[in-house]
């Protein structure tokens, strides 16, 4: 294509040129349709997260003035878990079946106005079927989000996009918690009126979304039990850091309160764990595009049990944040590895659903940290910090299980 004169230098023959940028032309408009696409989802993935993270610190804080105990606390939080559980595999199928950008929609709508919901005169138990239906439209969004995501990046990138995606989230809790805590300490109501707002904000961003229709399946859709087979190294791997979340979602601010910290503490607390989370996820997912999945998703679970084994401990809240910054910076650095991994193993037009299945599974466990970790915490607060650390434990020594076949092939370190 390229010749070579004494005078001229590099110049080029018309006609092979010509015929080479005709060829590159699509694939160019392709890749940059795809670039926009994953950008607007990043985009709109963080106006979700602030406006999720600027009222979910608060919510026990919330539920304790209307007189709920720590034990309905983690009920109300077991209830969003529970209907995001059930919700996410239809949603997967309904996001493969009819395109990503509706069910996004959809789930943010109803985010909306399910925010608006809290500012009701409801007594304190009614506020477990409020959280249920706002846990299935978040629950909604993210099978959709996240097919689409690794729709649009090829593999051996997914997690590093993945990383990128999880950056969002973290800017979310970033932001969120900080102003949220600050303006509760004048009015929590306004808080929910601001995170309505928000969700509303995000849908008209997805709404800008281009190239989100799904692709026909070129195979038969496989059970949603054959699934969570494929993925059960994962998921036994990940177990640990969905217990984790689970229970600090509940205790936390609890814990921190019960340490004498205030809303803004409860707010910072938050900022200081996802600030490291926010800057090194990206660089986690691509290292896990080098190394493998295993070799982070372990190291981050260790990491989980050994932070909950000092919390218990320690009595200063600027400590507690401290602690919580160096945690943020390790404890959660294989979920974006993780994610990556399971969309490489979705049959062809099945990455939403996938996704579903996995994160169904995972929320279960989640569930499960909610409600252990609020009844222990009603006990002890170092009971309910022990048992993080058991169950991180636990799921990180299954990577050292001796495997064959697909599994052994899933979860080896490349």
């Amino acid at each position: 294509m390229w010749a070579v004169s004494g005078e001229a230098g590099i110049t080029c023959h018309s006609s092979a040129c010509s015929r080479s940028i005709v060829n590159a032309l699509p694939v160019f408009l392709n890749d940059m349709a795809h670039r926009r696409t994953l950008w607007t989802l990043y985009s709109t993935n963080f106006l979700n997260a602030i406006g999720m993270w600027f009222f979910l610190p608060l919510l026990p804080i919330f539920l304790g003035r209307k007189g709920s105990s720590a034990a309905l606390v983690g009920a109300v939080f077991a209830a969003g878990l529970l209907a995001s559980a059930l919700v996410r595999y239809p949603a997967g199928w309904l996001a493969d079946r009819i395109g990503t950008r509706a069910v996004m929609l959809g789930a943010m709508l109803a985010t909306a106005v399910l925010f608006l919901a809290y500012l009701l005169p409801l007594p304190a138990a009614a506020y477990v079927g409020v959280r249920f239906l706002q846990g299935a439209a978040q629950g909604g969004y993210w099978p959709a989000a996240n097919g689409l995501l690794a729709d649009v990046t090829p593999r051996e990138e997914r997690g590093r996009a993945f990383g990128y995606m999880q950056s969002t989230n973290m800017a979310g809790m970033l932001i969120g918690p900080g102003i949220g805590g600050f303006i509760a300490l004048f009015n929590l109501g306004i808080v929910f009126g601001v995170s309505a707002a928000l969700a509303l904000l995000t849908m008209a961003a997805l709404g800008t979304l281009p190239n989100v229709h799904a692709r026909s399946a070129a195979e038969v859709p496989s059970h949603p039990i054959r699934i969570a087979r494929l993925l059960a190294p994962l998921i036994l791997m990940s177990a640990g850091t969905a217990y984790m979340i689970g229970t600090f979602d509940t205790i936390w601010p609890l814990y921190l309160t019960y340490r004498g910290g205030s809303t803004l503490a409860v707010g910072l607390s938050f900022v200081a764990f996802a600030l490291p989370a926010m800057l090194l996820s990206g660089y986690a997912g691509s290292l896990a595009d080098r190394l493998g999945p295993r070799r982070l998703i372990v190291s981050a679970t260790l990491c989980s049990a050994f932070f909950s084994a000092l919390y218990p401990f320690v009595a200063s809240v600027p400590w507690l944040i401290g602690l919580g910054l160096l945690e943020g910076a390790v404890s959660i650095a294989g979920l974006p590895a993780v994610m990556a991994e399971v969309s490489r193993l979705s049959g062809a037009g099945q990455l939403s659903r996938t996704q579903g299945v996995y994160q169904s599974v995972q929320t279960v466990v989640q569930i499960a940290g909610a409600l252990l970790g609020g009844a222990l915490f009603t006990l002890s607060p170092t009971f309910a910090f022990l048992a993080i650390v058991a169950v991180c434990l636990l799921s990180a020594g299954t990577a050292f299980v001796p495997r064959t076949g697909l599994a052994r092939r899933v979860s080896e370190t490349r």
